[in-house]
């Protein structure tokens, strides 16, 4: 790998790694916030100090899995209903907003008692967006 390569692949992690810590800290109802790959590789995560994951190593791969076969299952779908805005998946222990830039899926976990309003989503999604 080139020099020019791997610093343009750090300044992506550290742009990543700013974006979970922006979205974590927009609500207290945010419990965790990732940002998975086309591959459902964890590029970068950032969990809320005191908040106990609900999944262990291996759930998270599995989860992380199935969320990007899904969105490319859907892909020829979207040429007739348009590109999703975002997915929400309530679930009994938590609430899960999925919203999708480009390759890219941005993961972000709810207190199952804190549904995200359109004014968090729409935080969300603009440093979903950021260069």
């Amino acid at each position: 790998m080139k020099r020019s390569d791997i610093s343009k692949s750090n300044s992506s992690l550290e742009k990543y790694r700013k974006q979970c810590q922006k979205i974590v800290s927009i609500s207290n109802s945010i419990r965790y916030a990732g940002i998975i790959n086309e591959y459902g590789r964890t590029i970068s995560g950032r969990i809320k100090p005191g908040v106990k994951p609900l999944f262990s190593p291996n759930q998270v791969r599995t989860e992380f899995s199935a969320i990007v076969t899904a969105a490319k299952l859907r892909e020829k779908s979207l040429t007739a209903i348009g590109k999703s805005n975002y997915i929400i998946l309530n679930h009994k222990k938590v609430i899960i907003l999925l919203l999708q830039n480009r390759k890219i899926t941005y993961y972000v976990t709810f207190d199952q008692e804190s549904i995200p309003t359109k004014a968090i989503i729409e935080k969300i999604q603009t440093i979903s967006t950021e260069e």
